[in-house]
């Protein structure tokens, strides 16, 4: 027969030490399991609220989607976790909130979507705050929801107002242009009511009908570029404009310690240290060569 490599691996005897020391094995389990329920008991309890943010769209003149720092949900992160945002959210919070708990518990989560094959992410932002306190946890995460809306607004707001006031101009000329054409209107008829000759009539009421044929020609362009500006409007209302999607409400059951999860790594730990120790028992004890 054949003598056997080295570098073979026993596995019979590897079963054998393990066998010999399973009260070992055992004991640990149970150690570990005992340990992590202890732990789990005398840990604080803690609460998540989660705010969530919808960042807004970037749109062109035609109201295509186009890349731009506001709609990216990776720069909104990196703005959440500024310093700046963390000491104002501390302090709109008060009740002994601080920047490094904050951080501590912060978790930020931006949704992706898979679309032909490749993932990109949503314009979406889930601001997840972990506290003790679950009142201070929700007043966290709402601070900080705000306060990103408050930063990414601004340039759409502008945009909004501009917008108003275009359209609130051009309906102020249409206004304008539809009573002077009520007006030429009127004399006209009075003139076709009156006396004299049908000449006469036509000589009169030429300027009214150019009034009227005027206000025709300025009304059409107002229409069209108003209709624009609406549509406008509307696109940076309800998808450029970021907004509040929902926000983070009081919770009313702790997220954590999860006993379960403690029990189960607790035995898992306890497993392995029984087993590398068994293997250190075992080569303790085995014969020298």
């Amino acid at each position: 027969m054949a003598a056997r490599d080295e570098g073979d691996i026993d596995l019979g005897s590897y079963f054998r030490v393990l066998w010999r020391n399973w009260w070992v094995i055992v004991a640990l389990a149970i150690i570990g399991m005992v340990a992590a329920g202890v732990f789990t008991l005398v840990s604080k309890k803690t609460y998540a609220a989660t705010s969530s943010v919808y960042i807004g769209q970037v749109t062109d003149a035609n109201g295509n989607p186009m890349p731009g720092l506001s709609s990216n949900a990776r720069a909104a992160t990196e703005l959440v976790q500024s310093d700046a945002v963390l000491k104002a959210a501390a302090a709109q919070v008060g009740n002994g909130e601080t920047v490094a708990r904050i951080r501590s518990g912060l978790a930020i989560d931006t949704p992706s979507q898979a679309v032909k094959g490749a993932t990109t992410v949503v314009n979406f932002v889930n601001i997840t705050l972990t506290d003790t306190k679950p009142q201070r946890a929700a007043d966290a995460a709402n601070a900080l929801a705000n306060l990103l809306l408050q930063r990414l607004s601004p340039a759409t707001d502008a945009k909004i107002a501009a917008l108003q006031q275009q359209i609130a101009a051009q309906n102020a000329e249409l206004t304008a242009a539809a009573k002077r054409t009520a007006q030429a209107e009127a004399a006209m008829r009075a003139i076709a009511g009156g006396g004299g000759s049908a000449t006469e009539k036509a000589l009169a009421s030429a300027p009214y009908i150019g009034i009227v044929q005027s206000a025709a020609t300025e009304r059409e362009p107002l229409l069209a570029a108003n209709r624009e500006n609406q549509l406008l409007l509307l696109v940076a209302q309800n998808v450029e404009k970021p907004s509040l999607l929902h926000e983070a409400a009081v919770p009313d059951t702790p997220s954590g310690p999860n006993l379960r999860l403690n029990l189960a790594a607790g035995l898992l730990a306890g497993i392995v240290v029984g087993i590398v120790l068994a293997f250190v028992r075992g080569r303790r004890s085995a014969p020298a060569a």
